[in-house]
């Protein structure tokens, strides 16, 4: 670690030199994030430490390196779309765009979160690289973070409750290592469609979302999600198109381009005859994104068994509690059932601050060590080391990194983790290695160690030593560990950012979820045009 005079940007928040490298013709100097006049961040959720499951991310993220089309996926008709935004090099076409977006964010004096300014591809992604309706955008958000956080973040106490009924959670990650949300339209409670409560609705759609982003993120690695709908037990007569409206605008409005993958299981029959003539209606992009399963099996595919649940087509029984999620270590290949490395590491999350896991997008001014420069907490080292990360591999991001100690590799890491080029390898054949995944894994390199089946000393070696955190096999169990110090509020005079909220106004009709992908998408939409919650 660097001392913290000298600790670089990272994650798309703002450095000490970046405070002052933007003045206006008035000669007043504002903090920049990402290119764009930058606004201190407001906190979005709260979560106790023993409420943050302890396999929230995994070693094997760190070193992940996504496929080409988990990147930018392509099209049969030619087209494409970027899946991975930050902290990776962005084609020339994309940079001119996002530099486009930036000069007339700058001419109209417009100021954004640094977790706004992040997304701004994503935004440009979304309107077809129009510059000003994905500016348009970027305000629409602004405003929305600014309202909905106002009066302070979303604590997981003031949620609890309503997490229990298990109508959304997370449950594991596929085969590409990205976190998976199962939502069950039948458990919402009868009571809520009676008070028309679509807010707490979203209220946990948003914490969830923020869970992931704080979390169960590695920037160029792993930044999308699956989505699992389970409309088992769901009719149309539970069908509200204006809590399906309001549901849209948030989700796919202020979290475009996190859904990688939305599977929809269990389709009614009912549903089911409209499913098609939605499907017809649906560009490329949206149908890439939608998976209706004929048979649950087939999420066998892309899935380790003992991250789905049995009437998923895994092996896990039927979830009881779900808060903190019940998530579990890998193996994460598609169709592995051997059940999860009991010696994982836990508690990895720990290694990047909130900055860090916000993503930064790539800057042509700075160079290469710059724009992949990152942020450790001051408890990764001894994280890094556990995971084998920081006493043995050699991490190469174009030119050889010299082997050495602990510290040494660390900082090597540090410097190239986040890159879409840095593979991480060991500098050590694999099985000389300490034997930890650094990736997700194929059929043929799972060996007794990807089963689950402990070696002497490993978990002691592996689990125990994780300062501070504490694991059992119980589900439920969580980190305890301590608050990583975080730097981005010392650049900031944050002033007060707890203002009253106003309270969340009642959406017209019941909450329906029966409708909620078919119901959004089943109207006309011209070429290009998002179709509702598959713009995610």
């Amino acid at each position: 670690l660097k001392p913290r005079s000298s600790w670089r940007s990272l994650g798309g928040g703002l450095t000490m030199q970046q405070m002052v490298s933007r003045t206006d013709p008035d000669g007043h100097v504002g903090p920049v994030a990402n290119g764009f006049e930058a606004l201190p961040e407001l906190e979005a959720i709260s979560c106790t430490d023993e409420n943050i499951a302890p396999y929230s991310l995994p070693c094997e993220a760190l070193t992940y390196e996504p496929s080409p089309e988990s990147v930018v996926s392509p099209f049969e008709n030619g087209d494409k779309e970027r899946k991975i935004h930050c902290n990776v090099e962005l084609q020339a076409s994309e940079q001119q765009k996002l530099a486009a977006l930036q000069r007339e964010a700058a001419a109209q004096g417009l100021k954004f979160y640094p977790s706004v300014a992040a997304m701004a591809t994503r935004f440009l992604s979304t309107a077809r690289m129009d510059v000003k309706k994905a500016l348009r955008l970027m305000q629409a958000t602004q405003e929305w973070r600014k309202s909905y956080f106002r009066a302070g973040p979303i604590t997981d106490s003031s949620v609890r409750e309503d997490l229990k009924h298990g109508i959304v959670y997370f449950t594991g990650r596929d085969r590409e290592l990205r976190p998976t949300l199962v939502v069950r339209g039948r458990r919402i409670p009868q009571q809520w469609y009676k008070e028309k409560r679509v807010d707490k609705l979203i209220r946990v759609l948003v914490f969830c979302m923020e869970y992931m982003l704080r979390y169960m993120v590695v920037p160029g690695r792993v930044e999308n999600l699956c989505v699992i709908v389970d409309l088992k037990g769901v009719g149309l007569g539970q069908v509200s198109f204006a809590a399906l409206a309001e549901i849209y605008r948030v989700m796919s409005h202020h979290y475009s381009g996190r859904v990688y993958r939305f599977y929809v299981a269990h389709i009614p029959h009912a549903l089911g005859m409209i499913s098609g003539m939605a499907k017809s209606l649906l560009t490329d992009r949206q149908n890439q994104k939608l998976v209706v399963l004929g048979n649950v099996k087939q999420l066998q595919r892309d899935f380790a068994l003992h991250h789905l649940e049995e009437d998923l087509g895994g092996t896990r029984p039927p979830m009881q509690r779900f808060y903190p999620f019940p998530l579990m270590a890998g193996p994460f290949e598609g169709g592995f059932d051997q059940g999860p490395d009991a010696t994982a590491v836990p508690c990895v999350h720990r290694v990047l601050t909130a900055t860090t896991a916000r993503g930064r997008l790539w800057d042509p001014a700075l160079s290469r060590d710059d724009n992949l420069s990152i942020e450790l907490s001051p408890q990764a080292m001894e994280i890094l080391e556990r995971c084998g990360i920081a006493s043995s591999p050699t991490f190469s991001c174009g030119a050889a990194t010299p082997a050495g100690n602990g510290d040494g590799s660390a900082q090597a890491f540090a410097s190239c983790m986040l890159s879409s080029g840095c593979t991480g390898t060991p500098s050590r054949p694999r099985e000389e290695a300490d034997g930890v995944r650094r990736r997700s894994r194929t059929s043929s390199d799972v060996g007794d160690r990807g089963r689950g089946k402990r070696e002497e000393g490993d978990e002691d070696d592996r689990r125990k030593d994780v300062p501070g955190c504490e694991v059992s096999t119980e589900e439920g169990t969580a980190c305890s560990m301590a608050d990583p110090v975080e730097l981005e509020q010392e650049a900031w005079d944050a002033g007060d950012n707890r203002a009253a909220r106003p309270d969340s106004a009642a959406v017209a009709g019941g909450i329906g979820f029966g409708g909620w992908l078919f119901g959004c998408c089943a109207r006309p939409v011209s070429v290009g045009r998002p179709v509702e919650l598959l713009s995610l």
